[in-house]
């Protein structure tokens, strides 16, 4: 069943009493389901899942590696139970917070303190609701997709209070909700003491967003689909291989030893990406990587290190592009409500164009490890600097209203790429536009100018 004292970091500590202690063994195991599902919580938060072991669990569990495999048949089998247990009781106790409380304002801060309150007590379970849970696709990503529809649903219930609301859509709301995991998760990584003032800002930002002014649609149909160009389309960022038209080759004796040192690198990076969109992050292996891109381990090895080394390289391969084009575009436009539309727009084409980096990048990378998180998150503080450098202030928009959106923005990017349509992501660029230009310029100026 699940407690409280999972997420209150409370966790179980010493061994159960030998000989006899009145216990019955449902009771024995009850309590050994619990300590493993406490320490996957607690190493989620120190290690990541795909760096720890069986080994690391049952040690911060104090039980044996028979009792593990007696309650699982793998990790993969307890993460889904840590989230089972954590993740609905945590969110029974963010809708009981909302009951007691008013209007959207102040039932929209209580959602957001309490929110707060469970990453500060369990830092765990955040990483579990937020990232960790996707390294069991799809089952995980199927549950964390359900999580964030349900606080979509609970942030919609707030709102609802006002007599000027009208219903958001389901994508808008679960971005919201996706965000604000996000925000805390960013926040819990560099500066915990900060949660208890980041909970009134983010329920401002969120209610920037209502009342959606009448007559402005934000789900469109499919404007252009990057899925029918042959695998071929973009040609921007690790995973898209760049071959010449006709399947042209250059003359063996033009082939410098240079251009065959950077070819190799580049099919590498293609070979990353390409493996992870297929199989994820977890099973990657430097031997895989090696025959995906048809090259010796001897040559992975004179370019990269490890498997690790390679995936972090076509990471920042990949946003190095993105960021490219946003502020490209950004720099072209002289008004900023403009620039920064046409900036969202591109963005999310670019994403389109590049499937396999887009699923690598905003699914996979958050997997690698606490070193990659705190990496995607200085990626989402480089696109907020890029699209939102200069926004008005003249709304008074929170401190946290352009990390806050851009993190939006990759949540609906992220439902996209997990249920493998990232190539029609150019149906919600209106939805991106608005999410991020409406803390700054209130909700009709946002959607007359992402209309």
């Amino acid at each position: 069943m699940p407690t409280n004292s999972h997420i209150q970091g409370k966790g179980r500590k010493g061994q159960l009493p030998r000989g006899p202690h009145g216990l019955t063994p449902a009771e024995v195991a009850a309590d050994q389901r619990a300590r493993l599902v406490d320490a996957m919580i607690y190493m989620l938060a120190q290690k990541g899942y795909a760096a720890t072991t069986v080994g690391d669990l049952i040690e911060r569990a104090e039980v044996s590696r028979k009792t593990f495999y007696t309650h699982f048949d793998d990790r993969n089998n307890l993460l889904l139970e840590a989230f089972d247990v954590v993740s609905p009781t945590a969110y029974k106790q963010v809708e009981e917070a909302v009951r007691l409380k008013g209007g959207p304002t102040r039932q929209l801060e209580a959602l957001m303190r309490r929110l707060c309150q469970v990453a500060a007590d369990s830092p765990g379970t955040i990483a579990l609701s937020a990232i960790e849970i996707a390294a069991d696709s799809p089952a995980g990503l199927e549950r964390r997709d359900r999580l964030m529809g349900d606080y979509g649903h609970l942030f919609e219930r707030c709102l609802r209070t006002d007599e000027h609301h009208r219903e958001l859509p389901a994508s808008l709301t679960r971005a919201l909700a996706g965000s604000a995991y996000r925000t805390i998760d960013a926040r819990l990584r560099v500066a915990p003491a900060g949660l208890k003032e980041l909970a009134p800002q983010l329920a401002r930002w969120t209610r920037s967003y209502d009342p959606l002014p009448a007559g402005f649609e934000l789900e469109q149909p499919l404007r252009r689909d990057f899925s029918s160009v042959d695998g071929l389309a973009g040609g921007r960022a690790p995973g898209t291989l760049t071959l010449a038209p006709g399947g042209y080759r250059t003359p063996v004796a033009k082939q410098a030893k240079g251009f065959i040192h950077h070819l190799n690198r580049e099919r590498i990076l293609d070979a990353v990406a390409q493996l992870i969109s297929e199989s994820g992050y977890v099973p990657l292996t430097a031997q895989g990587i090696a025959e995906r891109a048809d090259v010796s381990e001897r040559a992975f090895l004179a370019h990269f290190k490890s498997k690790d080394d390679a995936f972090a390289a076509a990471i920042e391969v990949g946003h190095m592009k993105g960021m490219a084009i946003v502020a490209r575009v950004r720099e072209a436009k002289s008004d900023w409500r403009t620039g920064v539309r046409d900036a969202v727009g591109a963005l999310i084409e670019f994403f389109a164009a590049e499937p396999c980096f887009t699923r690598m990048a905003l699914v996979d990378a958050p997997l690698a490890g606490p070193a990659m998180v705190r990496r995607m998150h200085e990626h989402v503080a480089g696109y907020t600097q890029l699209l939102l450098d200069g926004a008005p202030q003249r709304r008074h928009p929170p401190e946290v209203a352009p990390e806050a959106a851009v993190h939006g923005l990759f949540e609906l990017v992220f439902h996209y790429a997990v249920q493998g349509q990232a190539s029609q992501l150019v149906q919600v660029s209106r939805e991106a536009a608005y999410l991020v230009l409406a803390p700054f310029l209130g909700v009709s100026e946002a959607a007359e100018a992402a209309a």
